[in-house]
């Protein structure tokens, strides 16, 4: 399955009835590193009204109304995100008070038209989820077994640990290939090696 995220972080910024809204968007290779990047950005804006911000990252969906008026922010943040069809990717806007109150309805249409018009600047791509798995081969078909995973498109392997039967092959690949390794893997050795997903850590 390819999902679609940002292709890269960006910028844009505008300005609605003397506020300025500036948004950003960043595509997140891990969950761990949201925290991160709205820490930069607050520091980055001390000085600013409100930092909402929102995200989607697998079946996990988060925002922020950052001080707004509650559903006025985030809530259409994640909105734009959604409707685009975006995954894995972060968005933020700041926002710099001009003086004129805009409204429930002027809130969201400024904050979803900051992360849309990032998301323009970043333009998407398409992303092949990529888990981790251990391969079990007894020695009696290692060499057969490296020749297929070092044959494998896409697959990087990692460690490997030797046990007193065979050994235990770290590997990195795409989600939808498991499948279809681990048929080729038992079909190359007679069923005797096999290959387990790892959680996601």
């Amino acid at each position: 399955m390819e999902v679609r995220t940002a292709a890269r972080p960006a910028t844009t910024e505008a300005l609605v009835r003397g506020s300025r809204f500036i948004g950003s968007v960043w595509p997140l290779e891990e969950l761990a590193a949201v925290a991160g990047l709205l820490t930069a950005l607050k520091g980055e804006h001390p000085g600013a009204s409100h930092h909402c911000w929102a995200f989607r990252f697998g079946g996990v969906q988060r925002f922020s109304d950052g001080g707004e008026p509650a559903g006025t922010a985030g809530r259409p943040m994640l909105e734009v995100l959604l409707k685009r069809g975006v995954d894995r990717t972060l968005a933020a806007v700041v926002r710099y008070f001009g003086g004129t109150k805009l409204g429930a309805g002027g809130l969201a249409r400024a904050y979803g038209a900051g992360v849309a018009r990032a998301l323009d600047a970043a333009s998407t791509r398409s992303w092949r989820p990529r888990i981790r798995a251990q391969v079990w081969a007894p020695f009696v078909h290692s060499d057969r077994v490296h020749r297929l995973l070092d044959g494998w498109p896409g697959l990087v392997k990692g460690s490997v640990e030797f046990r007193s039967a065979g050994q235990v092959i770290t590997v990195t690949l795409a989600a939808p290939e498991l499948e279809g390794l681990r048929y080729r893997l038992r079909e190359a050795t007679r069923a005797e090696a096999w290959l387990e997903a790892l959680p996601e850590s």
